[in-house]
């Protein structure tokens, strides 16, 4: 049986009411994507290029770099890139 813990490092954003998120979570060096996540790319807050993800943030931003999916619909990211 395989079993995945999701609850571990967990990005943490709040969302200002112009849309804009902020995150409130250090960007963590390797974070589980699950295809529900990825589906919510939206081109301006999230950017999904070939396999990077981008996070675009009110107080920052960081770029993951993903891994394959997984049997159970997860991709692990590695932080390329963060900024304030």
């Amino acid at each position: 049986m395989l079993i995945h813990s999701l609850t571990h490092p967990v990005l943490r954003f709040a969302v200002h009411e112009t849309g804009a998120l902020e995150v409130l979570s250090p960007w963590f060096p390797q974070v589980a994507f699950s295809e529900e996540i990825l589906a919510l790319v939206d081109g301006r807050r999230l950017t999904l290029r070939g396999d990077e993800i981008t996070f675009q943030c009110a107080n920052g931003g960081a770029t993951y770099a993903l891994g394959p999916m997984t049997e159970v619909g997860i991709r692990i990211g590695a932080l390329l890139r963060s900024w304030a």
